[in-house]
């Protein structure tokens, strides 16, 4: 099962639901520290912008810099890139640190659902964001601000290499991201990654059995290798 599991994932036959369901943020971090691919997940400023979001899926880059133009059309490349993305995709945007405006709302959030992405996770700001909840489209940013992006932010290059989070994320590479916060799952990493979580959630269930049963925390580590 497990096996065929991580096979599939890797090949994309089956999309990120059964990974969302079983697998978290954490045990993926736990297990690719275990693989020597260390410091993966994005810094705790990028949150949910609500409560219970949960995003699993392969990122789909992009890269946006501050300008002060205000009578430039600064939407073109960032519409573009947004309506490159497919089935079970993750927007994943880097912005350099930028704060001026909010760089994602309800308008790219329903553009992305009905490509078929799975969420967004923006290294700066949103907005909208009751209307984002209402929608339940998963959404990860560093802040909150009303702002339009209009000639303050640029889209530079999408389905290129950045740093967001102030981790590495290449076109194709597993995102997930829930109320722990953000782990990103190199490509060439997937499939030896997901075999592995999952073997870890298995021992962490049978940890935490023999913990409510009575047994000491020094003798089920002894036993699973598992906290």
């Amino acid at each position: 099962m497990i096996e065929n599991l991580a096979l599939a994932m890797t090949k994309n036959i089956v999309g990120p639901q059964l990974v969302k369901e079983k697998l978290n943020s954490s045990l993926l971090s736990d297990v690719l520290d275990g693989m020597g691919i260390r410091n993966q997940c994005m810094n705790e400023g990028i949150r949910p912008v609500y409560q219970g979001a949960k995003v699993v899926g392969r990122a789909h880059t992009m890269l946006m810099v501050d300008i002060h133009e205000p009578e430039q059309d600064t939407f073109k490349l960032q519409l573009e890139g947004i309506d490159a993305l497919k089935k079970d995709d993750l927007m994943v945007v880097a912005s350099n640190g930028s704060t001026s405006a909010a760089l994602w709302g309800e308008l790219l959030s329903t553009a992305a659902r009905c490509r078929g992405a799975s969420g967004a996770v923006i290294d700066g700001l949103a907005r909208d964001i009751k209307q984002i909840e209402e929608m339940k489209f998963p959404v990860f940013a560093a802040g909150v601000r009303p702002i339009s992006s209009k000639g303050r932010v640029v889209a530079i290059g999408y389905g290129c290499r950045i740093r967001c989070g102030g981790v590495n994320v290449e076109e194709g590479d597993l995102v997930v991201g829930d109320a722990d916060g953000i782990t990103v799952v190199p490509d060439t990493a997937i499939e030896e990654a997901v075999e592995r979580a999952l073997e870890r959630a298995s021992s962490e269930k049978k940890t935490r059995k023999e913990l409510l049963a009575g047994s000491t925390l020094s003798s089920v580590y002894a036993k699973y290798g598992t906290i």
